[in-house]
Parts: structure tokens; sequence; C-alpha cells
């Protein structure tokens, strides 16, 4: 990098006794042929107070840095030789302080600046100089599940393949089963006790969903099976959806996902040591996003946390086929690229969302209702469901005012006093269960918020 050359003794001397006496910068500049900029920046920066180290940039190409949580960008400043760019800009990022595990220059793309300037030699004569510069925007790298939480996956895994395979029940042929609306949780976020508070409510309603699993087969209503679906938003994330979500969050991000993953880990295991067949689904929310620094996601739909969470419990499972062979993902039951996920249970077409891709005002049965008129006369999919399922709205509400049936699943989460505060609205925490089946003339009951 460019040494300033006020940092010199013999001048740094001549321009502090100048500015005793009163000179301007420009005055100074001009009587020791230094420019204006580079006398102001050097006092600007502390110079004089780090040594003449020979290594202080030159005052008017001063190095900027600017970072945001997806990336940045930053200026070398000038130099007076160019950088050797051959292998990488690991060296650069260093030098900003930024760790190359984490970022990277983006799209491999860098921009350079080349110019001719005079320099004053030792002899007092003056030269002409080439000067560089680069600038480049910069990236965080992707933090694939196999780098970042493959320590947390494996040692469930591990645990797993210790557990003993169970005894299998008889074989039973029903026409019904149970369906656990997973929805909401929003691991990590502050409000409402927070985690510890979250944790305490799902695992009670977990506790009765056992009991109210004893109490059907004690009725003779045992379902054959029992769906676990993830609606979206089990995790808070930590920034990017409203402005005080990185203060309120009481958990980062793979810690989130931990919880998360052991949780539906615990429901799953008391199923099987039940006897029960588990099938693994879910759909994306809009806090399971990857999103920017404007708040956007900007990736895929499929690049979501609420898919990757069962995604990995799915092959945390997949670790003891012994004792996990009846936990099963049907085909697209975790999308690749989708925002809506259907099944067929028990003979009765089911349609799942998340509700974030449904209109933005009306009440919960308006925009469920309209949002599925708008799939019907677009011929997608799920256009020819009997049941549809979404969360997004943290509040329970069903209809079947139009010959199909809709449920908003409610949450879990610790509510917003955010929106009790401006709409006075609220509305208790609950997991929605019910059973599923032509065994139902409506298709669905057994009907529980837990």
């Amino acid at each position: 990098m460019r040494v300033c050359p006020v940092c010199d003794p013999s001048i740094h001397d001549e321009v502090t006794k100048a500015r005793k006496q009163g000179n301007t910068y420009v005055e100074i500049g001009k009587t020791l042929n230094i420019s204006e900029s580079a006398i102001r920046s050097h006092f600007r920066y502390s110079h004089h107070d780090k040594g003449n180290s020979g290594q202080v940039v030159y005052a008017s190409g001063q190095p900027r840095l600017e970072v945001t949580s997806t990336g940045g960008e930053f200026e070398t400043g000038e130099l007076t030789e160019p950088l050797d760019l051959s292998t990488d800009w690991d060296s650069v990022l260093r030098g900003f302080g930024l760790d190359p595990e984490i970022f990277e220059v983006a799209d491999d793309t860098v921009k350079m600046s080349k110019w001719q300037t005079s320099k004053r030699l030792e002899n007092g004569d003056r030269d002409i100089i080439w000067l560089y510069s680069y600038k480049a925007r910069f990236t965080r790298r992707a933090t694939p599940v196999d780098e970042v939480e493959r320590e947390d996956i494996d040692a469930l895994c591990r645990e797993i393949m210790k557990r003993k395979p169970v005894k299998p029940l008889d074989e039973l042929v029903t026409d019904r089963a149970l369906v656990v609306l997973l929805s909401d949780w929003q691991a990590g976020k502050g409000e409402g006790g927070g985690s510890a508070a979250m944790t305490d409510r799902i695992m009670a309603a977990f506790d009765k969903l056992l009991i109210h699993l004893k109490n059907l087969e004690r009725e003779g209503r045992r379902p054959s099976s029992v769906y676990l679906v993830g609606m979206g938003d089990l995790i808070e994330q930590c920034t990017g959806h409203y402005d005080m979500q990185a203060f309120q969050t009481d958990l980062g991000r793979r810690q989130q996902k931990r919880l998360v993953r052991r949780l539906i880990m615990w429901i799953i295991d008391a199923l099987v040591v039940r006897g029960y067949t588990v099938y693994l689904a879910a759909v994306a929310g809009n806090h399971g996003e990857n999103r920017n620094a404007n708040g956007k996601a900007f990736t895929s739909w499929g690049d979501n946390d609420d898919l990757a969470v069962m995604e990995e419990v799915a092959e945390i499972c997949a670790a003891n086929p012994e004792r996990y062979a009846n936990v099963l993902v049907p085909d697209g039951a975790i999308p690749e690229d989708d925002l809506v996920m259907t099944l067929d249970i028990e003979g009765v077409r089911c349609g799942f969302a998340h509700g974030h891709q449904f209109a933005k005002s009306g009440l919960a049965q308006a925009k469920l209702e309209n949002w599925l008129r708008g799939q019907v006369m677009g011929k997608q999919p799920v256009a020819d469901v009997d049941l549809l399922f979404a969360g997004h709205l943290h509040h329970f509400m069903t209809s079947e005012s139009t010959g199909r049936v809709v449920f908003q699943c409610p949450a879990m989460d610790g509510g917003s006093k955010w929106f009790t505060s401006t709409s006075g609205s609220s509305a208790p925490s609950g997991m929605l269960v019910m059973c599923v089946g032509t065994a139902y003339g409506r298709g669905w009951g057994d009907l529980q918020i837990l």
C-alpha cells in the first residue's frame, strides 16, 4: 500500500511546525509540495500516533469496508503495486478482517483501476508512478447442513442407533389416520416466555396427544397411522422479518433448528414405541426462508429451514432402520421447490400451505377460500382437495361453507405484543389434531386443540 508522505519524520516535523504557526492545510501543501488531502487525512486518521511504520495507506485512497448481514463491499484504496490475484482473494479478505472460510468474492468479479501520478523521489525530484485500486462485492459463503449442523445430527443418529427395535403390533386395517399440525412454533422467539415457555407448551401438547390416542384406542377408533405435518414457521430466524427480531430472539438459528429437531424426535419416538406408523410431511413458511439484508427471500422456495428440519429428522430416523422402519416420508410430502403440498390420507384428499402466499387483507376464512378458488381456476395440483390446512395467521378457524373444508391452525409461539397493541386482538396457543379418513362422513372427526 502507498505510504503516507506526512509520516516521514522530517516532513511530519515541518507540517506540525507550520500548523502551530497557523498555516492552513492548503498553504502547507503548497509549501512542501504535498497534497492538501494527504495532510488532512494524516491527522484525521491519527497516523501521527501510530509511528512511521511505512504501511499507512495514502489518505486519498483510504480503504473502505461495508458489511451487511449477507455480505458487503470493499475497496483496497490506492496501492503502489498490483495485487497478485492469480490464486484467490483470501489475503485481501484477511486484510479487512474477513474470514475467507465465511466470505467470498461475489460472482468472481473484481473491478480494478490503474492510473499515473507524480511522486517525490528521495533526491527531491518528482517522477511518474502507477497506482492501483481494487473494488469488489463479497457474500457470505453458503453454510450447508453438512458443515454447520452435522455434529448435532450425527450425535442424534448415534443416539438413535442405540435404541432397540419395537415389537410390531398386529396389522390394523382402518379407515382413519391422526393428523398432527405442527404450526408456527417460531422456536427462538423471545416473546411470551421465550423458547423455554414454547418448549413447555409443545411438550404439554404432546402429552395430551398421547392421552388422546389412548382414548381413541379404548373407544375402538384407533388410527392406522399418525401424520406429523410441519405447517411452517417452526423456527423464528434471527433477522429479516421485523425490526426488533434480532434483539428479541433468544436462540441462534442453529440452536432453533436443533430444538425443533429434538422436539419432533421426541414425539416420533413416543409414537413408535406405541406401534404407530408415522408419516413426516412439511410445507415452507416465511420464517424459514433464506433472506437477504432487505428482508427478501433470494434463493428458492425449497431453500427453507421448515423443510430442512423435517428432512434432517427423516435422515436421523434412517440411521436406525430396525427401530424406525415405520417412519416414512410419502412422495412429495417434503416439496423440493413448492409452497403447497397435497396428500391422500385414508381416501381423503388434503392440501397444506403455510398461508403467507394468501391475500394480505381480509378475514382468515376469506383468505383461505379465495386462494383455493384461484387454484381451482388455475387447475393447480391442490385444486381437487377436500380439506385445506393453513397456518401463518396464529388462530384457529374452520369453515365448510363452500363444499370444501378449510382449517386455520393455531400457533404455539408466545404471541405478538405489537399485533395485540395495534389491533387489540390475540389468540390462545394450541396444537390442532384430528382424524382424517373415510370413516367420517365429513372426511374428518375427533378434532382437538391441545
